[in-house]
């Protein structure tokens, strides 16, 4: 039992390694451990593309969300500004309207004192200079001058000398001569009684024809304006401007050294050419080059405008200081998003990678689990050919006495038969006898109990003396093609049963292709394996391959049996491919065999190279 055991482990091993070698069929081996091996490449420790844009998106998205907030923030402030802007416009303007209607009230209120007076009188009237005075006490009145239709001024609420009464040359009163202009704004101008600068609000004196009897002056103090224009609000390098229609400037908080008008290209002109009543720019300073958002309204109906402004850095202030305060809180809260995403990529890629090695391991254990069940199935194979070897062996041993005893008997009785039906049946009994003789010498062959004729022989001489044995034998719609090694080394075997083995082969490649084909005879060198009995050996490989129909997987599994065959009933024995097998194993080597459905089977014989 020890020594059937070894055989079989033997004869497992050999089916292993016939499968070792190039040919045709190569790609059927190894394909599920090349395949398992690749299937899934260990993951890199570096971050793949979807982790890196993850990492990224935990920095943009904040960052984004950040100058959402920044950008909607800033337009809030901006229209607060616009607001405060307009607030404190209107505040100007409801002072300017209220300053505007004091003198026009004054005028009037002049205008009825002297009414009937001719101008001597007035220039006499000691009472109406008193009154006058009185009226220059107001803080926005600078003097109030009554001029006669030849421009002397006659009376005034303060003495000037005489060289000084001529006031003929004013806008104010030029333009009350030439036209009854109601209520006149005159441009702003240094005052030549009192030295500072000033602007006149004249008005008509009418005869009752409604005939030029001089122009009443008051004089406007701009410093009145101004103080009220600095109160107005408390940002800094904030600006003030009442000014004309015609871009003439009348006051201006900070002050100017020298009067300003506006051309119609500026900023303020062009604003209010767009829209005469109020509204909103940009200008930069001519004088300190700060760039301001100004608000404008019209003063009523007179011919004037304010205008106030707060500089960009009083908008941007309140933004900056919120936008402080926002990074204060986005910039923490965006490094902790991005160190838990950094964290958790990490980790994902620590998982992918111990995944990545739990199923190689699984893998490889799976292998490993293949290959000891086909190790053991390739064991079970073996038990039951070397079980069914010598099974067929000992019927082999005993049919083969039976047909001696069986043939001697005949042979006394042939010749010596009278009649020729005797004689006929005789010679038909020997001819079976010898039928049985060939059937016994193939189960012998593959019991591996055939007596063999070993001599040393070159592989790829014998293929060659067969070649045209091979042609008769596949018929003229197989092709047959050779691939013969060079330097193949001898190997010591039987020359009849090889080329049987051979014959055999050739006649299954035929049968497999009806339809014709290709037939392959291929030779070459190989080694057993690492692992396996006798590794490092040099064996002979003879490979016949054909294009034909193939085998099954259930068909292939059973192939080398004794009597079992796929042909039809009557067109084999099953015994040419067991044969096959018994030859290889009793010269020492081994057979396999692959095959594929609709491609070909391919059959290799392995035998040890000469001593």
């Amino acid at each position: 039992m020890r020594t059937f055991g070894r055989r079989a482990y033997r004869t497992a091993s050999s089916f292993r390694v016939a499968g070792h070698g190039p040919g045709p069929f190569r790609r059927f081996r190894g394909v599920g451990d090349d395949t398992a091996a690749g299937a899934e490449l260990r993951p890199s420790r570096a971050l793949t593309w979807p982790s890196r844009l993850l990492l990224v998106a935990a920095l943009a998205v904040p960052l984004l969300l950040l100058t959402f907030a920044a950008w909607q923030n800033f337009r809030l402030e901006r229209r607060e500004a616009e607001k405060r802007v307009a607030v404190e416009t209107s505040e100007l303007h409801e002072h300017v309207v209220s300053a505007m209607q004091t003198y026009a009230l004054i005028l009037a209120w002049i205008d009825d004192r002297i009414l009937g007076l001719d101008w001597d009188r007035i220039e006499h009237d000691d009472g109406l200079h008193r009154f006058l005075s009185n009226l220059e006490t107001l803080p926005q009145i600078n003097a109030v001058l009554l001029i006669d239709p030849d421009g002397r001024i006659r009376a005034s609420g303060r003495p000037f000398p005489a060289a000084a009464a001529d006031a003929s040359n004013r806008d104010a009163f030029l333009v009350q001569r030439d036209r009854a202009a109601g209520i006149f704004i005159g441009h702003e101008h240094v005052d030549k009684l009192t030295r500072p600068s000033a602007f006149d609000i004249s008005r008509r004196r009418s005869t009752p024809d409604e005939g030029f009897d001089g122009v009443i002056i008051i004089s406007g103090r701009p410093e009145y304006f101004a103080e009220f224009f600095g109160t107005v609000s408390r940002a800094e390098n904030a600006s003030a401007v009442l000014m004309r229609n015609d871009g003439s400037v009348l006051v201006r908080y900070p002050p100017i050294p020298s009067p300003m008008v506006f051309s119609s290209e500026t900023p303020v002109m062009r604003a209010i050419a767009a829209d005469p009543n109020r509204g909103l720019f940009w200008s930069r300073g001519r004088t300190d080059g700060i760039e301001r958002l100004f608000g404008y309204q019209r003063i009523g109906e007179y011919p004037l405008y304010v205008a106030f402004g707060i500089p960009k850095q009083g908008v941007l202030a309140p933004w900056r200081a919120n936008l402080v305060d926002y990074l204060l809180f986005a910039i923490p809260a965006s490094l902790g998003l991005f160190c838990m995403t950094l964290f958790a990529v990490r980790q994902l890629q620590q998982q992918r990678v111990a995944t990545w090695r739990w199923r190689t391991t699984a893998r490889r254990l799976n292998r490993e689990m293949d290959r000891r069940t086909r190790a053991e199935a390739d064991l079970h194979q073996a038990q039951k050919m070397e079980a069914l070897g010598q099974l067929m062996g000992g019927v082999a041993h005993d049919f083969n006495n039976l047909l001696t005893v069986l043939q001697g008997c005949l042979e006394i009785l042939s010749g010596r038969q009278s009649e020729q039906a005797l004689q006929a049946r005789v010679e038909m009994a020997l001819a079976t006898v010898e039928r049985g003789e060939k059937l016994t010498k193939q189960l012998l062959a593959f019991a591996r109990r055939q007596p063999l004729t070993v001599a040393r022989l070159d592989l790829n001489d014998v293929l060659r003396g067969m070649a045209e044995l091979l042609v008769r034998t596949v018929g003229s719609g197989v092709r047959i093609e050779t691939h013969l090694a060079t330097g193949l080394l001898p190997v010591d075997a039987d020359a009849t049963q090889l080329e049987l083995a051979v014959i055999n082969l050739a006649v299954n490649s035929r049968d497999a292709m009806p339809e014709g084909g290709v037939l392959r005879v291929r030779t070459f060198m190989t080694t057993l394996p690492d692992g396996v009995p006798g590794e490092g050996a040099e064996f002979v490989g003879l490979e016949i391959s054909d294009t034909g129909t193939g085998m099954p997987a259930e068909i292939l599994a059973r192939a080398f049996e004794p009597f079992f065959t796929s042909k039809e009933p009557g067109k084999g024995t099953g015994l040419g491919l067991s044969m096959v097998y018994g030859f290889a194993r009793q010269s020492g080597g081994s057979a396999s065999i692959r095959s594929e459905v609709g491609r070909g089977t391919a059959v290799t014989l392995l035998l040890p190279r000469a001593r």
